[in-house]
Order: structure tokens, then sequence, then C-alpha cells
């Protein structure tokens, strides 16, 4: 696997993750316990080495069943864990509260729900309305107090990271949204990531199952999944990006690559990109991770461009 520095931290993760957003039941349907314990171990065994959660995601309960598997493991076979702060769900919508007493609670409260002693990276969820001075130094005294051993911003733009360099706290990475069908939050901050030695790590790559290589055009969604609610999966516009899909799963057959070793190795083309965040659900979906992180020819590249390009040519 492809393997870059996180930041100037001394993390080093292989350019392929597991997000554990698709194991605790937010946004996404129910999910079985047993389920996401099996996707966890089979990442791990498919040489996975890090996995990436936050206190939103079921409101901890994402967090506990990793904690489970953890316990489970020799520390020596334990992946590296990325969390969150500051982003919760209360009385029914979201909050954020990025104030120093948050970030602190954020990151006791998940070192309990996972079992373990220090965080590898602890990042800000959303930027929020306290001032940005105040959480930079939260995150700094936690990172002195060794309960975390780097820091990270989420859903950021330029702005913020210039914001957030000015108070001299380092960043190690910024984890934004990042696919063929979406690309402008990362391609808006990857070159002051390459500026400033901080990883990317991008979610979302297969945009919510849309890339995977699966859907057809009658595809609907259960209760509880927000992609139901969602014009980009339903109608014209999912049929015409599936059969974007389409052209990318006969670009990929001559070289027995898969739309989403396609769409994956494309992201990973880009400079500064230090890790994709891929969803699993099942014990076969978190196997399949480790044979994503496939290194593309620069024709192959272009194909995908092109592609591309003509999708979203014909929609509005």
């Amino acid at each position: 696997m492809i393997k870059r520095a996180l930041g100037s931290s001394d993390l080093t993760i292989t350019a392929i993750g597991v997000g554990a957003f698709a194991m605790g039941g937010f946004m996404w349907g129910g999910q079985d316990d047993a389920d996401s314990e099996a996707a966890i171990r089979a990442a791990l065994d498919s040489g996975v080495n890090w996995i990436d959660t936050a206190p939103l995601y079921g409101e901890g309960k994402a967090s506990l069943v990793i904690g489970t598997v953890l316990r489970s493991l020799p520390p020596s076979q334990r992946p590296l864990v990325f969390t969150k702060f500051g982003h919760h769900v209360v009385d029914g919508r979201r909050v954020t509260d990025v104030s120093a007493a948050q970030v602190v609670r954020d990151c006791d409260e998940e070192l309990a729900r996972l079992g373990i002693e220090r965080l590898d990276l602890l990042q800000m969820h959303w930027p929020g309305p306290q001032p940005v001075e105040e959480t930079a130094a939260a995150c700094a005294k936690l990172v002195q107090a060794g309960k975390v051993r780097a820091i990270g911003l989420s859903n950021v733009e330029p702005g913020h990271l210039a914001a957030w360099q000015a108070t001299g706290v380092p960043i190690a990475a910024v984890q934004n949204a990042f696919s063929l069908v979406k690309p402008e939050p990362s391609v808006a901050v990857l070159p002051w990531c390459v500026e400033h030695g901080a990883g990317l790590l991008a979610y979302s790559p297969l945009f919510r199952g849309l890339l995977s290589g699966t859907w057809t055009v009658d595809k609907t969604f259960p209760p509880g999944d927000h992609r139901g609610e969602r014009d980009e999966f339903r109608g014209p516009r999912l049929a015409r990006w599936l059969q974007a899909v389409e052209e990318l799963r006969k670009l990929g057959e001559d070289d027995e690559l898969s739309v989403p070793q396609l769409a994956i190795g494309w992201l990973l083309c880009h400079e500064g990109v230090a890790g994709v965040i891929v969803g699993a659900r099942t014990a076969a979906q978190g196997a399949a991770l480790g044979d994503l992180a496939m290194p593309l020819k620069q024709a192959q590249i272009d194909a995908v461009d092109a592609i591309v390009a003509r999708c979203q040519a014909d929609l509005p």
C-alpha cells in the first residue's frame, strides 16, 4: 500500500482507512453491532491500520463498538485511532460547540468509550462560533497532557486554516469531503496542505456509495437513510451518474480494476492526500478495503477525468 507521513507528527498511515461513521447507525439506517465489529476486524486483517470515528456517530455508539474491538486486540495489533470533537445532535438538531470545555469533554469521553489512554489524532469536526484561539489552546493542552498525539481540522476552508495557523498550534491533518462527484471541498485546501505539510484525509470518497459500482437506476434507501432525501440519489441526476459509473466500470475492465479502485486511486494521485476514509458495514466490505489503494496510470487518470467532465456537463 501507499504510505505517506501525516503532517509534521510521527504518524504514518497506509493510504486507505475505514470510516466508523458507517457503523454507528447515524444517517444510514439501522446497524447491528456484531456486523460492525466483524467489519472492523476484517478491515484490520486486510491491512487497514487506522480508523476514524466521532462522538456524533450514533452519539458515541460507533466509538463504543470500536472500543470493544480494540480491547480484544494485543497493543501491537491495534490500529491508530482518529476521532473528533465539537459536534453533536441535541434535541434533534446538530449543534457545534468548540469551546475549551467541550474540547476536553469530548476528548475524555472518547478515550473512555474507546478504552485507550491516548488518541492518535483529535480533529475539530466542524468550525464553531467560539474564538479559534480558545479552541486551539485547549487542543494544545491535551497534546501537552499526553492525551492526544496530533491535532487536525475537518470540514474547513482555506480561511479556517489560516486563522488556526496564526495560533501557532500545529495542524497535522485536514479531513474534508473528496470524491469524483464532489471534489471541491478538498481541492480548495490541498495547496495549503502541501505547502504546510498537513496530510489530507478524504472522506466520502465513494460519494455515499454512488461510486461503489453496485447501484442500479431503481436504487432505493430504507427509512432513516438520509440519501433517500437528496436529489443526488434519485431521478435524473442519479441516472446520469450511474451512466458515468458504467463508463468507469468498462474503463477498469482491461486492467481488472473495479469502480471503487478507480475512484480511490484517482484521489490518491493528488499530492497531499495522506489517506482515504471508506465506510464499511459488513465483514465482506471490511475485507475489501485492503485492495482499494491501487495506483493509476496517467492515461487512466485522464480517462476518468473525461468521463466525469462529460457527466458534469450534462447536469444542471
